[in-house]
């Protein structure tokens, strides 16, 4: 499947990057797994105290007016490996965030930001994490969701695509990017 970059407006910046207007690479941290037909977030989050994991519509091309269609969790981890089921119930300890509008500069005007409430056929669907580092995207369709087994993730490869791996093989290479 190929993926499509994520607009900038959409990526969490930290205090340092605010400072120097640079941002460190993303690393390959967050997965998609499915238990019993539900989707479900897997994100790695390098021992940091606060993680956060998104999932929004993809819609390439276009940063017009649309709105951002979005649903995000945040909280504090409890072990280093998080897993959220998509618009379901957030981990213990974690809520879901407001979808609150936000002025995006690089566009030059405010972001209409609207809930997602619902994955539906047809949608691509990006999902991102952040916890020490922003996580690599993983966009992915309803149709993606039967190929993942119950010991298997979509996960990225690289940049631009994504691949099904081991759920064993996702943790390690994602623990040695922290």
């Amino acid at each position: 499947m190929r993926r499509r970059r994520v607009p900038r407006i959409l990526l969490s910046l930290s205090l340092l990057s605010l400072l120097t207007g640079c941002t460190p690479p993303d690393e390959p941290l967050v997965a998609l797994a499915v238990h019993d037909g539900q989707p479900i977030g897997v994100l790695v989050t390098c021992g940091e105290s606060s993680a956060r994991l998104d999932v929004y519509e993809i819609h390439p091309g276009d940063v017009t007016e649309r709105p951002l269609v979005m649903w995000a969790v945040s909280g504090r981890p409890t072990s280093e490996t998080v897993e959220v089921a998509l618009l379901g119930q957030p981990p213990d300890g974690w809520k879901i965030d407001d979808a609150t509008d936000f002025f995006a500069a690089g566009l030059g005007r405010v972001v209409d930001v609207e809930p997602l409430t619902e994955l539906r056929p047809g949608v691509t669907y990006s999902i991102k994490g952040s916890g020490r580092h922003d996580a690599i995207s993983v966009d992915f369709t309803l149709a993606d969701l039967p190929r993942i087994g119950s010991d298997q993730v979509l996960a990225p490869r690289g940049q631009d695509s994504t691949k099904i791996v081991s759920r064993k093989t996702f943790l390690r290479r994602a623990r040695s990017s922290c």
